[in-house]
Protein backbone atom coordinates (compact mmCIF):
# COMPACT_ATOMS: atom_id res chain seq x y z
CA UNK A 1 0.00 0.00 0.00
CA UNK A 2 1.45 2.87 -0.97
CA UNK A 3 2.13 5.73 2.09
CA UNK A 4 0.82 8.90 1.28
CA UNK A 5 4.28 10.66 2.86
CA UNK A 6 6.23 8.30 0.75
CA UNK A 7 9.12 11.42 -0.84
CA UNK A 8 11.72 11.29 -3.12
CA UNK A 9 15.15 12.63 -1.84
CA UNK A 10 17.78 13.91 -4.47
CA UNK A 11 21.17 15.00 -3.46
CA UNK A 12 23.23 16.96 -5.68
CA UNK A 13 24.46 19.99 -7.37
CA UNK A 14 22.38 23.00 -8.14
CA UNK A 15 23.96 25.38 -10.84
CA UNK A 16 23.30 28.36 -12.90
CA UNK A 17 23.59 26.87 -16.77
CA UNK A 18 24.75 29.72 -19.29
CA UNK A 19 23.96 28.57 -22.44
CA UNK A 20 25.25 29.64 -26.25
CA UNK A 21 23.49 28.23 -29.28
CA UNK A 22 25.28 27.94 -32.30
CA UNK A 23 25.05 26.76 -35.70
CA UNK A 24 27.81 23.88 -34.75
CA UNK A 25 30.47 23.16 -31.76
CA UNK A 26 34.05 24.77 -32.37
CA UNK A 27 36.96 22.46 -32.61
CA UNK A 28 39.84 23.22 -29.98
CA UNK A 29 41.41 26.53 -29.98
CA UNK A 30 38.72 27.71 -32.67
CA UNK A 31 36.25 30.38 -32.00
CA UNK A 32 32.47 29.86 -33.60
CA UNK A 33 30.35 32.94 -33.65
CA UNK A 34 26.41 34.14 -34.79
CA UNK A 35 25.41 32.19 -31.31
CA UNK A 36 22.69 32.92 -28.88
CA UNK A 37 23.10 33.18 -25.46
CA UNK A 38 20.49 32.26 -22.91
CA UNK A 39 20.55 31.45 -19.40
CA UNK A 40 19.16 28.75 -17.08
CA UNK A 41 18.74 27.00 -13.89
CA UNK A 42 20.30 23.64 -14.02
CA UNK A 43 22.85 21.02 -12.09
CA UNK A 44 21.92 17.74 -12.08
CA UNK A 45 20.27 17.37 -8.72
CA UNK A 46 18.15 20.35 -9.30
CA UNK A 47 17.06 19.19 -12.58
CA UNK A 48 16.16 16.04 -11.90
CA UNK A 49 14.51 17.75 -8.31
CA UNK A 50 12.51 19.82 -10.92
CA UNK A 51 11.52 16.46 -12.98
CA UNK A 52 10.97 14.56 -10.06
CA UNK A 53 8.45 17.14 -8.69
CA UNK A 54 6.44 17.78 -12.03
CA UNK A 55 5.72 14.14 -12.66
CA UNK A 56 3.72 14.12 -9.15
CA UNK A 57 6.31 12.76 -6.60
CA UNK A 58 6.86 14.65 -3.32
CA UNK A 59 10.61 15.92 -3.86
CA UNK A 60 12.81 17.01 -1.23
CA UNK A 61 16.27 18.40 -2.46
CA UNK A 62 19.89 18.35 -0.70
CA UNK A 63 22.43 20.44 -1.29
CA UNK A 64 24.79 23.46 -0.78
CA UNK A 65 24.16 26.56 -2.82
CA UNK A 66 26.70 30.29 -2.02
CA UNK A 67 24.91 33.35 -0.73
CA UNK A 68 24.75 34.92 -3.45
CA UNK A 69 22.85 36.38 -6.63
CA UNK A 70 22.52 33.23 -8.22
CA UNK A 71 21.98 30.80 -5.74
CA UNK A 72 18.87 33.17 -4.53
CA UNK A 73 17.51 32.46 -8.26
CA UNK A 74 18.11 28.75 -7.55
CA UNK A 75 16.17 28.63 -4.06
CA UNK A 76 13.51 30.92 -5.43
CA UNK A 77 12.87 28.62 -8.64
CA UNK A 78 12.84 25.61 -6.67
CA UNK A 79 10.66 26.74 -4.32
CA UNK A 80 8.23 27.85 -6.89
CA UNK A 81 8.10 24.13 -8.63
CA UNK A 82 7.40 22.76 -5.12
CA UNK A 83 10.47 20.84 -4.31
CA UNK A 84 11.06 20.98 -0.45
CA UNK A 85 14.13 23.48 0.15
CA UNK A 86 14.43 22.84 3.88
CA UNK A 87 17.46 20.90 3.93
CA UNK A 88 19.37 23.30 1.20
CA UNK A 89 22.20 24.78 2.50
CA UNK A 90 24.04 28.37 2.35
CA UNK A 91 27.50 28.65 2.27
CA UNK A 92 28.90 32.24 2.54
CA UNK A 93 32.36 31.17 1.56
CA UNK A 94 31.71 29.38 -1.77
CA UNK A 95 29.94 31.04 -5.24
CA UNK A 96 27.23 29.16 -6.48
CA UNK A 97 27.95 26.33 -9.11
CA UNK A 98 28.20 27.28 -12.91
CA UNK A 99 27.95 25.37 -15.87
CA UNK A 100 28.81 26.99 -19.40
CA UNK A 101 27.37 25.22 -21.95
CA UNK A 102 27.34 25.02 -25.99
CA UNK A 103 25.03 23.73 -28.08
CA UNK A 104 25.05 23.10 -31.63
CA UNK A 105 21.79 23.17 -33.91
CA UNK A 106 21.32 19.78 -33.75
CA UNK A 107 21.00 19.44 -29.83
CA UNK A 108 24.20 18.05 -28.75
CA UNK A 109 26.37 20.16 -26.58
CA UNK A 110 29.90 20.06 -24.93
CA UNK A 111 29.83 21.35 -21.04
CA UNK A 112 32.35 22.83 -17.98
CA UNK A 113 31.34 23.50 -14.91
CA UNK A 114 32.63 25.14 -11.86
CA UNK A 115 31.07 23.33 -8.84
CA UNK A 116 31.60 26.06 -6.20
CA UNK A 117 29.51 25.21 -2.86
CA UNK A 118 28.55 22.12 -4.68
CA UNK A 119 31.62 20.12 -3.55
CA UNK A 120 31.90 21.95 -0.45
CA UNK A 121 29.21 19.15 0.64
CA UNK A 122 30.66 17.56 3.59
CA UNK A 123 29.91 14.16 5.74
CA UNK A 124 28.79 16.54 8.81
CA UNK A 125 26.47 17.98 6.20
CA UNK A 126 25.16 14.33 5.79
CA UNK A 127 24.90 13.51 8.97
CA UNK A 128 22.98 16.35 10.59
CA UNK A 129 20.20 14.73 8.01
CA UNK A 130 20.36 11.42 8.32
CA UNK A 131 16.77 11.11 9.40
CA UNK A 132 15.67 12.61 6.24
CA UNK A 133 17.84 9.96 4.24
CA UNK A 134 16.42 7.14 6.26
CA UNK A 135 12.94 8.21 5.69
CA UNK A 136 13.16 8.62 2.03
CA UNK A 137 10.70 6.38 -0.43
CA UNK A 138 13.17 6.52 -3.16
CA UNK A 139 16.90 8.41 -3.10
CA UNK A 140 18.60 9.91 -5.57
CA UNK A 141 22.46 10.64 -5.86
CA UNK A 142 24.73 11.88 -8.69
CA UNK A 143 28.51 12.50 -8.74
CA UNK A 144 28.74 16.47 -8.95
CA UNK A 145 29.21 16.21 -5.09
CA UNK A 146 32.40 14.63 -2.94
CA UNK A 147 32.80 10.32 -3.57
CA UNK A 148 33.11 10.39 0.31
CA UNK A 149 29.55 11.51 1.02
CA UNK A 150 27.74 10.02 -1.86
CA UNK A 151 29.82 7.17 0.04
CA UNK A 152 28.11 8.13 3.67
CA UNK A 153 24.97 8.70 1.93
CA UNK A 154 24.18 5.43 0.84
CA UNK A 155 25.16 3.76 3.70
CA UNK A 156 22.78 5.88 6.03
CA UNK A 157 20.02 4.78 3.56
CA UNK A 158 20.71 1.25 4.51
CA UNK A 159 19.39 1.52 7.50
CA UNK A 160 15.72 2.22 5.87
CA UNK A 161 13.72 1.00 3.17
CA UNK A 162 14.91 3.22 0.63
CA UNK A 163 15.29 2.33 -3.52
CA UNK A 164 19.25 4.17 -3.72
CA UNK A 165 19.63 4.77 -7.58
CA UNK A 166 23.40 6.39 -8.67
CA UNK A 167 23.77 8.35 -11.57
CA UNK A 168 27.62 8.11 -12.19
CA UNK A 169 27.53 11.34 -13.74
CA UNK A 170 30.13 13.09 -14.66
CA UNK A 171 31.61 10.05 -14.16
CA UNK A 172 34.82 9.65 -11.88
CA UNK A 173 35.58 5.96 -10.59
CA UNK A 174 33.45 4.49 -7.44
CA UNK A 175 34.62 2.38 -4.98
CA UNK A 176 32.90 -1.00 -5.32
CA UNK A 177 32.09 -0.56 -1.74
CA UNK A 178 29.72 1.91 -2.61
CA UNK A 179 28.43 0.52 -5.48
CA UNK A 180 27.05 -2.51 -3.07
CA UNK A 181 25.14 -0.41 -1.10
CA UNK A 182 22.75 0.83 -4.01
CA UNK A 183 20.23 -1.15 -5.87
CA UNK A 184 19.82 0.93 -9.61
CA UNK A 185 22.32 2.67 -11.37
CA UNK A 186 21.50 4.56 -14.63
CA UNK A 187 24.80 5.54 -16.50
CA UNK A 188 24.40 6.17 -20.52
CA UNK A 189 26.48 3.53 -22.60
CA UNK A 190 29.68 5.93 -21.71
CA UNK A 191 29.78 6.26 -18.69
CA UNK A 192 29.36 2.26 -18.40
CA UNK A 193 32.06 1.44 -20.30
CA UNK A 194 33.95 3.39 -18.18
CA UNK A 195 32.59 1.91 -14.99
CA UNK A 196 33.42 -1.16 -15.91
CA UNK A 197 36.55 -0.25 -16.95
CA UNK A 198 37.12 1.26 -13.80
CA UNK A 199 36.61 -1.95 -12.12
CA UNK A 200 39.59 -3.85 -13.74
CA UNK A 201 37.44 -5.94 -16.00
CA UNK A 202 39.11 -7.17 -19.08
CA UNK A 203 39.32 -5.67 -22.14
CA UNK A 204 36.06 -4.93 -24.15
CA UNK A 205 35.04 -6.07 -27.61
CA UNK A 206 32.90 -2.92 -28.60
CA UNK A 207 31.73 -4.29 -31.53
CA UNK A 208 30.02 -7.36 -30.06
CA UNK A 209 25.85 -6.77 -29.79
CA UNK A 210 25.71 -8.42 -26.61
CA UNK A 211 28.17 -5.78 -25.11
CA UNK A 212 25.48 -3.89 -23.13
CA UNK A 213 24.49 -7.06 -21.32
CA UNK A 214 27.75 -8.44 -20.93
CA UNK A 215 29.15 -5.65 -19.09
CA UNK A 216 25.66 -4.98 -17.39
CA UNK A 217 25.74 -8.58 -16.10
CA UNK A 218 29.62 -8.31 -14.56
CA UNK A 219 28.82 -5.37 -13.05
CA UNK A 220 25.56 -6.40 -11.48
CA UNK A 221 27.66 -9.30 -9.78
CA UNK A 222 28.78 -6.60 -7.04
CA UNK A 223 25.03 -6.62 -5.40
CA UNK A 224 22.84 -3.87 -7.97
CA UNK A 225 19.69 -5.17 -8.97
CA UNK A 226 19.30 -3.00 -12.33
CA UNK A 227 21.45 -1.17 -14.51
CA UNK A 228 19.36 1.31 -16.68
CA UNK A 229 21.59 2.40 -19.58
CA UNK A 230 20.32 5.60 -21.39
CA UNK A 231 21.50 5.17 -25.14
CA UNK A 232 19.71 8.45 -26.38
CA UNK A 233 17.43 9.00 -29.25
CA UNK A 234 17.51 4.68 -29.17
CA UNK A 235 15.59 4.76 -26.00
CA UNK A 236 17.62 2.42 -22.83
CA UNK A 237 18.69 -1.04 -21.48
CA UNK A 238 17.54 -2.53 -18.57
CA UNK A 239 19.46 -5.18 -17.06
CA UNK A 240 17.65 -7.17 -14.12
CA UNK A 241 19.83 -9.06 -12.19
CA UNK A 242 17.78 -11.50 -10.66
CA UNK A 243 16.39 -12.90 -14.13
CA UNK A 244 19.96 -12.34 -15.84
CA UNK A 245 17.84 -10.70 -18.74
CA UNK A 246 18.26 -7.62 -20.73
CA UNK A 247 15.23 -5.55 -22.16
CA UNK A 248 15.34 -2.66 -24.47
CA UNK A 249 13.18 0.74 -24.65
CA UNK A 250 12.92 2.51 -27.16
CA UNK A 251 12.35 5.94 -27.16
CA UNK A 252 9.96 7.56 -29.49
CA UNK A 253 11.06 9.70 -32.46
CA UNK A 254 11.40 13.13 -31.71
CA UNK A 255 13.11 16.48 -33.40
CA UNK A 256 15.92 16.93 -30.68
CA UNK A 257 16.92 20.52 -30.22
CA UNK A 258 18.30 20.68 -26.57
CA UNK A 259 19.80 17.46 -25.37
CA UNK A 260 20.63 19.32 -22.23
CA UNK A 261 18.74 17.65 -18.87
CA UNK A 262 17.42 14.98 -20.71
CA UNK A 263 19.33 12.33 -18.58
CA UNK A 264 17.95 13.86 -15.50
CA UNK A 265 14.76 14.20 -16.94
CA UNK A 266 14.81 10.23 -17.13
CA UNK A 267 16.25 9.80 -13.61
CA UNK A 268 13.62 12.54 -11.78
CA UNK A 269 11.01 10.50 -13.54
CA UNK A 270 12.17 7.31 -13.05
CA UNK A 271 12.55 7.84 -9.11
CA UNK A 272 9.17 9.64 -9.06
CA UNK A 273 6.91 6.92 -10.56
CA UNK A 274 9.30 4.23 -7.81
CA UNK A 275 8.42 5.83 -5.37
CA UNK A 276 4.75 5.85 -6.71
CA UNK A 277 5.13 2.11 -6.63
CA UNK A 278 5.34 1.51 -10.52
CA UNK A 279 7.41 -1.61 -11.29
CA UNK A 280 10.76 -1.04 -12.81
CA UNK A 281 9.66 -1.35 -16.30
CA UNK A 282 6.89 0.78 -16.49
CA UNK A 283 8.90 3.59 -14.49
CA UNK A 284 11.37 3.32 -17.34
CA UNK A 285 8.40 3.60 -19.75
CA UNK A 286 7.40 7.02 -18.26
CA UNK A 287 11.18 7.99 -18.01
CA UNK A 288 11.94 7.38 -21.38
CA UNK A 289 8.87 9.39 -22.31
CA UNK A 290 9.56 12.22 -20.57
CA UNK A 291 13.01 12.73 -21.75
CA UNK A 292 11.75 12.19 -25.69
CA UNK A 293 9.76 15.49 -24.91
CA UNK A 294 12.40 17.42 -22.62
CA UNK A 295 14.54 17.36 -25.59
CA UNK A 296 12.51 18.98 -27.86
CA UNK A 297 12.66 22.12 -25.55
CA UNK A 298 15.65 24.22 -24.83
CA UNK A 299 16.91 24.45 -20.77
CA UNK A 300 17.29 21.85 -18.48
CA UNK A 301 14.69 22.73 -15.79
CA UNK A 302 12.65 24.72 -18.25
CA UNK A 303 11.93 21.40 -20.15
CA UNK A 304 10.81 18.72 -17.78
CA UNK A 305 7.55 17.64 -18.86
CA UNK A 306 4.65 17.73 -16.11
CA UNK A 307 2.99 14.52 -15.35
CA UNK A 308 -0.47 15.15 -17.82
CA UNK A 309 2.20 15.88 -20.56
CA UNK A 310 3.97 12.18 -20.16
CA UNK A 311 0.67 10.60 -19.70
CA UNK A 312 -1.11 12.27 -23.01
CA UNK A 313 1.98 11.37 -25.00
CA UNK A 314 1.82 7.72 -23.61
CA UNK A 315 -1.76 7.59 -24.29
CA UNK A 316 -1.22 9.02 -28.08
CA UNK A 317 1.58 6.14 -28.69
CA UNK A 318 -0.51 3.65 -26.50
CA UNK A 319 2.41 2.73 -24.81
CA UNK A 320 1.43 -0.40 -22.95
CA UNK A 321 1.81 -0.90 -19.19
CA UNK A 322 2.96 -4.06 -17.40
Amino acid sequence: MLNKNSYVLIIGSSNMDLNIYSKRLPNPGETVTGGVFRQFLGGKGANQSVASVRSGAKTIFIGKIGVDSFGDQMISRLTNEGVDITHIIRDPNESSGVAFILIDDKGENMISVAPGANFKLTLDDIELHSEVIRNARCLVVQMEIPIEVIEKVFEIALQGNVIKILNPAPFKPIPPKVLKNIDIIVPNEGELFLLYSSLGYSQLNRNDNDIIFKVSKEISKLGIKYIITTLGKKGCSIYLRQKEKNLLVPAPKVEAVDTVGAGDCFIGVLASKLSREESIINAVKYATVAASIAVTRRGAQDSMPFLQEIEDKMNKLNIDLD
